[in-house]
């Protein structure tokens, strides 16, 4: 009590007098300067007395020091000190020994200006860093090295991105029998003997080339030789007696019965080079063909037609005599060099002929894995994609073209038609592209389906455009509305990655998915929103008007499309699609430079297309829509086939497929 009596004390003495008023002003002050204010001037002049400074003299030796510091200061370079505080991360990037010129790879799609983008610029921008290009490396320049490292991914993404949409597209064929059968082969039919002809349909550009269809060939049970295709037309009598008459197969050619099921089990130890067995003659005028001494240069009409008056009396037959035969000495054999290239494949006949495993479960497997390497491959390189991808499937039928007349005359196994047939021999699988032209048929399909829940229509415009009169034209592909005359969708390029075209034998009906992707432009730009405004429709008969852009866009044909969607078992939604080509003709021209086009809806080529779409894809892909510059997107490849040791989702769109097509088969039966 006494400290705090003392203490107090001590405190208030120490109380200015002026603290009871606080910071403001008191009255006497604001009186004061008013009276100041308010007195005249003359009242107020200055004094000539000069008033004392109190204080401390100037130090003129630190003033010198001050002036010595200041002189040495450079003023241009200001922020030198705070370079030397931070601290640069430097890191490159070099292109692959395959990319001949960087300068592409660093050059993207067109933005909004239409001017094409600059991965550089975009990459410093979005990473915070300084990108510049000196020869075949990228220089990245940063202060955080998180920034840095991911710019250098973005730039390994660009250029993977780049490799892959320069790739042809990868075609995967797949051949499946539905149902558990025996030890079949396959048989390259002409279409024209092809039992189901009328449920195969082509486009004008396909119609012109000759076609095949893979048919299943089974074994006697009796004899074990191959008997002809159910599927497979006899020649007409008035075409067989046209052709030359040709003399009878020599009987060594023909198999004996009783050896045909001991030489089978030989032939598949064999490799695939030398097992694949000739065809019978199925009512075809064929020749024989030795596989063990085949030449390259065809022997000539002469000598072709005294091999077939005469049959040959040894086991080989000789060379033709357009040929000089110069002995050689054969150079001495290498036991270990071949033993090593046909152990692969006695190894994988080995592994697939084990009696536990039948054909049916051997092909699933081997179909498989295929599919998924494939499309594994496809998605992982456009994760870095901006724009649309799609991962679709189509009804139609699977052809093949350019095949050799020895492709044709022989039996071949399904693990053969990928590896031998497509990749060595030059034969392309070729999908019509079209699952019927028939109304009745596609109207027969649709009765097994559930009730639609959506009805769409719209016009497929394919052009040739470009923005500068000094650029050449590219194609471009433009989507309008059918119910009101505006652009939906401009497309600048459009790409098919991976193709996988699936035999279904002794059925009607195959089916293609793709994995595709494209590219999309601005449609409120030249010189597609110039193009719009002269397009006019006809709401009742949807035929339309239009003008080519003189110099920048010109119209080559018009797709008319209407889709009706049916939800069958979740996810999976079946799209019917009428597709109509529709005829342009040009109108009387008015004298004023303008020249209208006709397009006549309703006169056109019509076909249809059945294709199934697994929704669950749709949220993913979306976002590649907005993806950035050298940036993946969010979701992975199991994301869309399914786990990598059992892709069970890519396995569900399989058997939706297979059991669309099995429903479809007793409908036409």
């Amino acid at each position: 009590m006494q400290i705090g009596t003392g203490l107090l004390g001590r405190l208030t003495s120490e109380i200015d007098e002026d603290m009871l008023y606080g910071t403001f002003p008191t009255l006497d002050m604001v009186k004061a300067a008013e009276a100041y204010q308010d007195a005249p001037t003359n009242s107020r002049a200055p004094s000539t007395v000069a008033s004392k400074v109190v204080g401390r003299p100037l130090d003129l030796d630190d003033l010198d020091e001050v002036k010595e510091k200041i002189a040495h200061v450079d003023i241009y370079d200001l922020d030198s000190s705070d370079d030397e505080a931070t601290n640069e991360i430097t890191a490159s990037f070099t292109f692959s020994k395959n990319i001949t010129n960087p300068k592409d790879v660093l050059t993207g799609p067109p933005l909004s200006n239409l001017q094409a983008s600059d991965y550089l610029v975009l990459v410093g921008k979005d990473t915070d860093t300084e990108c510049t290009l000196e020869g075949r490396e990228v220089r990245i320049v940063g202060t955080d090295a998180d920034q840095v490292k991911e710019a250098v991914q973005r730039f390994q993404n660009i250029q993977t991105l780049y490799k892959r949409r320069r790739r042809p597209t990868n075609v995967v064929p797949c051949v499946h029998y539905p149902t558990q059968s025996a030890e079949y082969g396959l048989y390259f039919c002409n279409l024209n003997r092809y039992k189901h002809k009328a449920f195969v349909d082509l486009l004008y550009h396909d119609s012109l080339r000759p076609m095949h269809v893979l048919l299943p060939v089974f074994r006697h049970p009796k004899t074990g030789a191959y008997q002809k295709p159910k599927d497979l037309l006899n020649v007409p009598e008035q075409s067989v007696e046209q052709e030359r008459p040709i003399p009878p197969r020599p009987t060594w050619v023909q198999q004996s019965s009783s050896s045909s099921s001991t030489n089978a089990q030989h032939r598949r130890s064999l490799p695939n080079t030398h097992s694949n067995m000739e065809a019978p003659l199925w009512g075809e005028n064929r020749a024989f063909i030795n596989n063990y001494a085949s030449l390259p240069s065809t022997p000539s009409p002469t000598s072709r037609a005294q091999q077939q008056q005469s049959p040959p009396r040894e086991d080989f037959p000789a060379l033709p005599n357009n040929r000089r035969y110069v002995p050689v000495k054969e150079p001495t054999p290498q036991p270990h060099s071949r033993r090593v290239l046909r152990l692969t494949s006695q190894q994988a006949d080995a592994a697939v002929h084990q009696p536990h495993q039948n054909l049916l479960e051997m092909a699933k497997v081997y179909n498989l894995n295929n599919m998924q390497t494939a499309l594994t491959e496809g998605l992982e390189g456009l994760r870095g994609f901006k724009g649309e991808i799609q991962l679709e499937a189509k009804l139609g039928k699977v052809l093949w073209t350019n095949l050799a007349s020895d492709i044709q005359k022989k039996i071949w196994e399904f693990r053969d038609i990928k590896d031998l047939v497509v990749k060595e021999h030059g034969v392309k699988p070729v999908f019509n592209d079209l699952t019927t032209a028939s109304e009745d048929i596609i109207q027969t399909i649709s009765e097994i389906l559930p009730k639609p829940f959506n009805h769409t229509g719209c016009f497929e415009i394919h052009a040739q455009a470009r923005n500068q009169p000094t650029l050449e034209y590219k194609p471009v592909i433009m989507i309008m509305n059918q119910g009101i005359v505006e652009l939906r969708k401009v497309i600048t390029r459009k790409t098919k990655v991976t193709e996988i075209d699936w035999v279904s034998l002794d059925r009607k009906f195959d089916f293609q998915m793709s994995l595709s992707c494209q590219e999309l432009g601005r449609v409120d730009v030249r010189p597609y929103s110039t193009f719009i405004k002269k397009v006019s429709v006809c709401p009742i008969t949807n035929q339309m008007t239009f003008e080519n852009v003189r110099d920048f866009l010109k119209v080559d044909h018009i797709l008319h499309k209407q889709k009706t969607r049916y939800r069958i078992h979740f996810p999976f939604i079946v799209e019917i699609t009428r597709v109509e080509r529709i005829p342009l003709k040009p109108q009387p021209t008015t004298g004023y430079g303008v020249e209208k086009i006709l397009g006549m809806t309703g006169k056109g080529q019509v076909w249809y297309d059945l294709q199934v779409y697994y929704t669950n894809h749709d949220e993913p892909f979306r976002s590649n829509l907005g993806v950035s510059a050298g940036k993946l997107a969010s979701w992975t490849v199991d994301d869309i086939l399914g786990p990598k040791d059992q892709p069970q989702t890519l396995v569900e769109y399989v058997k939706c497929l297979l059991l669309l097509i099995e429903k479809c088969e007793p409908l036409f039966s």
